[in-house]
């Protein structure tokens, strides 16, 4: 079997030449030089899913166990075994390949597949990065993502405040959200976004009047 494989030496220089290579499979070291490995599979993770393989020598537990936590696929043995690493690395991807599933927020519902959101009974259409920080923020599960977490996830790299908070009040109109004091997207002042709590559970009660008459909605 031919491989092409590409080495990277560290974090940002992966991330940034992820979209023009396109792996089929991800091996990372438990330690990478400018950033956590846990913090590199979660930004990883919640845009591709492909298997990410984590490297662990015999001291490496700890951080490999946490990238483990954070999505990746699973923890192999350094120095690398070939023989050892296909197999998982195949049996990962071709279980990756199934359809993602519509995320669900309240009355939001995000297609990845058809690239659809909709808002109740309402279509809305989002630019590319408005779809990538509406997937990024339902993924979070209620939790806060920070300023420099939404902009490594969706732009790539860290960015001006006002770039994330402008994309965020033009996300909520066009959701028909307050642009300033959203109640689906809510502003943690000093600390960044979340996705309401009150609609982690999805379903056609998060919003009494929003959805009327709406079937209910597949959970991620």
């Amino acid at each position: 079997m031919a491989l092409n494989i590409k080495w990277c030496h560290d974090g940002a220089t992966m991330l940034a030449g992820f979209d023009s290579f396109r792996p089929d499979l991800l091996i990372l070291a438990a330690i990478v030089p400018d950033i956590t490995v846990s913090t590199l599979v979660e930004v990883l993770r919640w845009r591709w899913a492909i298997p990410i393989l984590i490297g662990a020598a015999k001291d490496d537990d700890g951080p490999a166990r946490a990238a483990l936590a954070a999505g990746a696929t699973a923890i192999i043995a350094r120095p690398y075994n070939l023989e050892a690493i296909l197999p998982i690395g195949l049996g990962a991807a071709a279980a990756a390949a199934a359809p993602d599933a519509p995320l669900v927020a309240g009355p939001i519902l995000v297609d990845s597949l058809r690239h659809e959101v909709r808002v109740g009974r309402r279509e809305v259409v989002l630019s590319p990065k408005e779809f990538e920080l509406l997937c990024y923020l339902i993924r979070q599960q209620g939790r806060v993502a920070s300023t420099d977490e939404i902009a490594t996830a969706v732009w790539g790299h860290t960015t001006d405040t006002n770039t994330v908070a402008v994309h965020v009040k033009r996300l909520r109109s066009k959701m028909g959200d307050d642009p300033e004091h959203g109640q689906l997207i809510r502003t943690v002042r000093g600390v960044g976004y979340r996705i309401s709590p009150s609609l982690r559970g999805g379903g056609p009660d998060s919003a009494p009047g929003m959805l009327a008459g709406r079937p209910p909605l597949p959970r991620y």
